[in-house]
């Protein structure tokens, strides 16, 4: 009955809201973007894929995951846990998506097809896709899709109704992906703490895992059902960067992974900040590593922004749920560059130790 503007960007075209995991999520058409907010006013814009051929044109929620699709035929589907972090996929054939739901274990996708095959797609992962043809014209713009009652209800701009009833048992439900992963550091391993997830799914959560990959390399551990389920991964190089990613079991199988979020395993818990390679061409770029904010080793995720130093250039990063940034300085100086980073918490002033780079 009563609405208040909330926020207003010009330049965006947004053509999908959604809500799950605690958040809003809606979808731009105009540059790709998608907007975040957990309460309706406060948003936050970000661009999920590197390019300017997406457009999105439907965001839909469902099994702890947000699943963007592309309404422009780039055939690009992009999906976040969190909804800050996106992965792309790719469609084939493309297809324009207009209107997207979740019901049942499945997404649903409507629009447009490129060929003749059908203009509806589904997917129990949102990753990989399914094209189903309809019994009406194929040339049709499918414009929404809705589920209840054990139906997919689809529309098109046509005046046509198509129904499909689900024959799964809606019950076999996987559980969302647990909350809150984050860990300690230490030489040559990682200890990855995270919460339950917000819903069991069809069946109790009996067991958590934790993936940590690095290229061809992957580790795994399990978690005991537990307040705070925890597991170590070791074996691992130190000032190597990892990608850690998390999963909730029950008798019907495995959540969607968490996204992923860097780990670089370090000797100390220190607080550090060193260039992954010492030594860089002229025209090249500094990758720094800054790690060991005490924020994280109590638990805590840090509000508090890093402000690094490379020789004459400020950068500044917020870390990561296991206490570290990754921070890369485009056409260094040549010569020799100073390295440190600071940072304040919890009422204490904190600074690295001076390393050094040197660009040739």
């Amino acid at each position: 009955m009563q609405w208040t503007e909330a926020a207003h960007h010009g330049n965006y075209d947004f053509t999908s809201v959604t809500y799950g995991n605690g958040r809003f999520v809606a979808a731009d058409s105009a540059l790709g973007a998608v907007a975040i907010s957990t309460n309706g006013v406060n948003w936050s814009l970000l661009l999920p894929a590197p390019n300017t051929a997406t457009k999105w044109g439907a965001v839909v929620y469902g099994e702890g995951e947000f699943v963007a699709l592309d309404g422009s035929r780039s055939g690009y589907v992009a999906t976040s846990v969190g909804g800050s972090v996106w992965t792309l996929h790719q469609l084939s054939p493309a297809e324009e998506i207009d209107g997207a739901t979740f019901g049942c274990g499945s997404f649903v996708g409507v629009g447009q097809s490129t060929v003749s095959t059908g203009n509806l797609i589904s997917s129990t992962s949102g990753t990989s896709w399914t094209t189903t043809a309809v019994p009406i014209d194929a040339t049709s713009i499918w414009t929404a899709v809705g589920y209840g009652a054990h139906r997919f209800v689809a529309v098109d701009a046509s005046g046509n109704i198509a129904s499909s009833r689900t024959t799964a048992n809606c019950a076999a439900i996987v559980p969302k992906s647990p909350q809150q992963v984050s860990g300690n550091i230490h030489s040559g391993k990682v200890w990855t703490y995270m919460h339950p997830p917000s819903s069991a799914g069809g069946a109790p959560v009996n067991s958590y895992r934790v993936n940590i990959s690095k290229g061809t390399f992957t580790k795994q551990c399990s978690a005991p059902v537990y307040f705070e389920p925890n597991c170590i991964i070791a074996g691992l190089a130190n000032h190597q960067v990892y990608w850690v990613t998390a999963q909730s079991h029950n008798r019907f199988g495995y959540s969607v992974p968490t996204d992923p979020e860097f780990v670089i395993p370090v000797a100390s818990l220190s607080f550090n900040a060193v260039a992954s390679e010492p030594v860089v061409t002229q025209g090249g770029s500094v990758v720094v590593q800054v790690t060991g904010v005490r924020a994280n080793n109590v638990g805590i995720y840090p509000i508090t922004t890093i402000t690094v130093h490379v020789g004459a250039t400020i950068d500044h990063c917020h870390p990561n749920p296991f206490g570290e940034c990754l921070l890369t300085i485009s056409n260094p100086p040549i010569g020799t560059d100073s390295i440190y980073a600071t940072y304040s918490g919890y009422g204490t002033s904190y600074q690295s130790p001076t390393s050094h780079v040197r660009v040739v």
